[in-house]
């Protein structure tokens, strides 16, 4: 085998030795780290306790789900490695080098202990502040900073509701509930061309009286916003099925789940501008009847903003925009008057350039060229004497 190389009986392919992984006794895994984590689920030991055997690592339930939860936060699409790698690394830390698989089940009892532990010196610590405060020797304002944050959570959870008392109570049954007999069934009164349109609009897997609810809500939206677009209208129906869930959970007080579909429900809100503010600013903005029309008028007199002394005609606009534009030319470039007085001076000294050499100008005569051969011929006479 090449040096650095090793191949996978699995995939047969030779890979880098560090694409396997590596037990303590410095031998590799027979698989490549691709093939032997196939089928890994984060979330089932049953998948992956027996590399960890193989590799002679412990199992700690509570580091495996603390890595595999932060890693589901970054990204919820997880390979069957992304969680082994890091944990394999971790247990290479100082504090759990020492130990192999078979002192997991050990490691597991003095974490479960150490829990034990702590959570009875918690509870009696928060029983010892709520004796405080009942006895009034400190305000609840300490007792809410000293108690820890689960027992607070617990009683807010587990606070009686306050209900009317019985004689107060039309119902008679003792709760704050109206019996579901004496409801009106809005769902009744539908045809079946009304089913089968809200079926269309909102689903098959909502109830009649839930049809007639997001349908409200629906009109109401859509008398308080201009809608006019096919993206904006789906969003809406978006927005009328989240709130009918997020106001479902909130019901059966399952506030998480609220504040998960109130994010949701405030995003699509934002996203197509279905928001008080945006309503109130886009109102504040036109004048969308004659009577607001004539009030403004009346209350403003002259209205500056809506008058324009600007040419409607196109050839107009253009000439305009021409003219200002040789305006800021000639007014707001520095240099501009003087390229032009050097164009005019140019032009000026090619003008008397031209004319000059028109006066200088002089016919030539028949003489001029007799006289012009006779010079030529008499100095060819007196050149050939002087070299006799």
């Amino acid at each position: 085998m090449l040096e650095g190389k090793k191949l996978c009986m699995k995939c047969s392919r030779v890979r880098n030795a560090d694409d396997f992984y590596k037990r303590k006794d410095g031998t590799r895994l027979e698989l490549c780290k691709d093939c032997v984590t196939l089928h890994v689920d984060n979330f089932d030991p049953e998948t992956f306790t027996w590399i960890l055997k193989d590799l002679d690592v412990p199992y700690a339930p509570w580091q495996w789900n603390f890595i595999r939860d932060k890693a589901v936060a970054k990204n919820p699409n997880l390979k069957g490695n992304s969680v082994l790698g890091k944990y394999l690394s971790a247990m290479k830390l100082k504090q759990w080098k020492t130990y192999g698989w078979a002192d997991s089940e050990l490691l597991q009892q003095e974490h479960d202990l150490k829990n034990k532990v702590t959570e009875e010196e918690r509870e009696e610590q928060d029983k010892y502040w709520k004796e405080k405060l009942e006895s009034g020797d400190i305000s609840e304002a300490q007792y809410k900073t000293l108690t820890s944050a689960e027992t607070q959570y617990q009683e807010m959870v587990n606070k009686p509701a306050e209900i009317p008392a019985e004689s107060n109570n039309p119902y008679g049954d003792g709760s704050n509930f109206i019996d579901e007999s004496l409801l009106v069934d809005v769902g009744a009164e539908l045809t079946d061309e009304d089913k089968v349109y809200l079926a269309m609009k909102w689903g098959r897997l909502y109830k009649p009286n839930e049809w007639v609810e997001m349908e409200r809500v629906y009109k109401e939206m859509e008398q308080s916003f201009d809608i006019q677009d096919a993206d904006t209208i789906n969003t809406l129906i978006l927005i009328c099925k989240t709130n009918l869930k997020m106001n479902q959970y909130l019901d059966c007080s399952d506030i998480e789940g609220y504040q998960r579909l109130s994010r949701v429900y405030n995003d699509l809100r934002k996203s197509a501008k279905f928001t008080a503010a945006q309503n109130k600013d886009e109102k504040d903005e036109y004048v969308d009847s004659i009577g607001e029309l004539i009030s403004l008028c009346e209350r403003e007199g002259f209205i500056p903003r809506y008058a324009t002394d600007i040419p409607q005609d196109k050839v107009d606009a253009t000439l305009k925009d021409m003219n200002d534009y040789v305006k800021k030319l000639v007014t707001q470039d520095l240099g501009f008057g003087q390229q032009i007085e050097n164009a005019l001076k140019k032009i000026q000294i090619q003008k008397e350039m031209e004319e000059s050499v028109d006066q200088e100008t002089v016919e030539l005569t028949d003489n001029d060229f007799e006289e012009y051969y006779k010079n030529i011929e008499e100095q060819k006479q007196l050149d050939e004497a002087g070299e006799n």
